[in-house]
């Protein structure tokens, strides 16, 4: 067995691994109570199959890990959890080993997030550290392992595949690469002696570096090196030595030096917020199944979640999807009618409990998630017909303002805030997508107004904030201690905040838009509603993003619909810290920390405006990327590629 993993790589590991959550996925239908460990376990491998990059002793934790779980499949032979054995009642000892299965788990998933990010330079000088975190994990996987046999009562001759001490052995066991970086760290004299020379370290920094291959596209051109400190010209040691383009940054000192322990701990806050976001997203996901099931039969405009979107569906006998500039053009005649008549017929009816009848509102209770195809689109099995599928949905004469940003000067915005793929059109599901993406309060035309043109009254508010944060700093600079200065002027002269200062100056003046006083209100609503989501979720994680990936965890859908707040509250954070440099010796590593997590920003800006180059062609890639993108500095850079 041993021989067998040695040979295995991180793919067949994980392969493995998804292989058995499909099984565990049939053992939580039939004992629930488990699911806390299954959805822990679920979690972290998800959490690996996104992951670039791959190492063999993260994959043998994984195996362990496995090992575990595949004991736990035992309880599918056990119909009746609440069945005594000797040792009392199997789903009360179970719920208590699978409780700190849960928490093992998250350990392990935290140090591999954090062994992940951590540099080559680091995770080589301090191998038997993370090899012996390793091995303290594995080894709990192993006593859990032995105390579910013992709480399933099994009394048979099952063993862990691994043996620790072999593990041990696979563990310790150097990569290629690392066994070559040995040999450049003998030729200066050991590891100990390069620990204590920092010339020695930026020697083995700069070769490590340049073997480093990182995948990710830039925001930006490419600069010397990942390092938002390094300089680019070339600077004389004190021994007379050129080191050309790398330096020692704090936060490398800090990784080399401080206890793997508290690097851990650091690591956890946002570790978690990952790790709860991706549980959440496999609850959501079994919802969203089960409802497919049950919707796959109903007729299609049933599928459309809101009234007035459902109704007009339903009168144009639209099947699962509809040209954009057709669905637009109906929409528009559709409230241009509904408007018109208020004038001639009665009294609306009134919104139940006080609210506007444009409320995104489900009608069946039943009906939460969108289904894109069926055989036919016939009825089977269906009950009598229900008159509030057919009712035409009431409309607030206070919405009257909206109608003119359903005009054919605002098509090319509404076009792209449904039809999210870029492919001419409108589908249910995109449909349903827009509709529950409005904000709660929102009727529909006030969301459509948004999308229209409420994103250019954000687009200039935030350019306007942003711009006065980067002056401020200016100022701060200027009243820091001298200790400070140095790491202040670091950050300020950084790429990324070039990158910044290019983004919010190039997007567009406001026409119109400026002197809506209803229009300029509900964008107003919006950006306050979202800033608080954000700060919650970036004090959360310390206003620290570790990764493109995990930007996603800020915001659903596009980039560009968070973009602008989610920058403006990062730097307006470090403003913040270097508020305290007139007082307080700031830590060098917190200022490294921002500038990377803004490049991080960067580089997921990046990778939209080459999803969006790649779905339709680059000449008019500036004209799909405007509304609400908000980004023409981005979308030139494309064309001009």
């Amino acid at each position: 067995m041993v021989a067998d993993l040695s040979k295995k790589n991180m793919g067949d590991f994980l392969g493995e691994a998804k292989k058995l959550m499909d099984a565990l996925d049939v053992l939580q239908q039939v004992h629930p109570f488990v699911g806390v460990a299954i959805l822990a376990f679920k979690a972290v491998v998800n959490l690996e199959l996104t992951r670039r990059e791959n190492d063999r002793r993260v994959g043998l934790m994984i195996a362990q890990a496995s090992d575990m779980m595949i004991m736990l499949l035992q309880l599918k032979d056990t119909k009746d959890p609440a069945i005594m054995r000797p040792h009392g009642e199997i789903r009360g000892r179970l719920e208590r080993v699978t409780d700190g299965i849960k928490q093992d788990i998250q350990d392990c998933g935290n140090a591999i997030d954090k062994y992940y990010k951590s540099k080559f330079i680091v995770k080589f000088f301090r191998s038997s550290h993370w090899a012996s975190e390793f091995l303290k994990i594995c080894n709990s996987f192993s006593q859990r392992t032995q105390d579910l046999q013992l709480a399933l009562n099994i009394r048979t001759t099952l063993r862990v595949d691994i043996a620790i001490d072999k593990l041990e052995e696979l563990m310790q066991r150097p990569s290629e690469r690392e066994a070559r970086f040995e040999k450049e760290v003998q030729m200066r004299g050991g590891r100990e002696k390069c620990l204590e020379s920092e010339d020695k370290l930026v020697e083995l920094l700069k070769i490590a570096e340049q073997r480093e291959v990182r995948p990710q596209s830039k925001a930006h051109p490419d600069p010397p090196s990942k390092d938002v400190n390094k300089p680019a010209s070339k600077t004389a040691s004190a021994s007379g030595s050129v080191v050309e383009q790398y330096r020692l940054d704090a936060s490398l000192l800090h990784e080399l030096r401080a206890p793997l322990r508290s690097l851990l701990d650091e690591n956890r806050a946002l570790f978690m917020f990952k790790l709860d976001t991706q549980t959440s997203d496999i609850k959501d996901a079994i919802k969203d199944s089960e409802a497919r099931i049950i919707w796959a039969f109903n007729s299609r405009f049933r599928r459309v979640k809101d009234p007035h979107l459902r109704y007009i569906w339903k009168e144009m006998k639209w099947t699962t999807s509809v040209k954009a500039l057709y669905f637009i053009a109906e929409l528009h005649d559709y409230y241009l009618n509904r408007f018109s008549r208020l004038r001639h017929d009665a009294p609306p009816a009134q919104a139940t409990s006080g609210t506007s009848s444009l409320m995104v509102q489900v009608p069946s209770p039943t009906l939460t998630v969108s289904v894109t195809s069926d055989s036919e689109g016939e009825d089977r099995g269906l009950p009598a017909v229900d008159l509030r599928y057919h009712e035409l949905p009431a409309v607030d004469p206070a919405d009257k303002w909206c109608l003119k940003y359903l005009s054919v000067f605002y098509v090319p915005s509404l076009f792209e805030g449904f039809d999210s793929d870029a492919n001419g059109l409108v589908s249910v599901r995109e449909v349903n997508a827009f509709s529950s993406a409005i904000p709660s309060g929102w009727s529909l035309p006030q969301a459509l107004a948004y999308w229209a043109a409420g994103w250019r009254v954000d687009g200039q508010y935030y350019h306007t904030r942003i711009e006065q944060v980067l002056n401020s700093m200016v100022y701060v600079q200027a009243d820091a201690l001298p200790e400070n200065r140095r790491c202040i002027a670091t950050y300020l002269n950084s790429y990324v905040i070039d990158g910044i200062k290019r983004l919010v100056r190039s997007l567009a003046e406001l026409g119109s838009e400026d002197s809506d006083l209803d229009l300029t209100q509900l964008a107003a609503r919006r950006r306050t509603a979202q800033e608080e989501i954000l700060a919650d979720k970036l004090n959360v994680v310390k206003y620290e993003i570790d990764s493109t990936d995990s930007i996603k965890l800020f915001g659903s859908g596009r980039i560009e619909n968070f973009l602008l707040p989610l920058l403006y509250l990062v730097i307006r954070r470090h403003l913040q810290i270097m508020t305290l440099a007139s007082t307080v010796i700031l830590v060098e590593r917190e200022l490294e920390s921002a500038t990377q997590t803004i490049e991080n920003i960067l580089d997921g800006m990046s990778l939209r405006v080459e999803q969006l180059a790649g779905m339709i062609p680059g000449c008019i890639v500036m004209n799909y990327f405007l509304p609400p993108s908000q980004n023409h500095f981005a979308s030139r850079e494309t064309i001009q590629k």
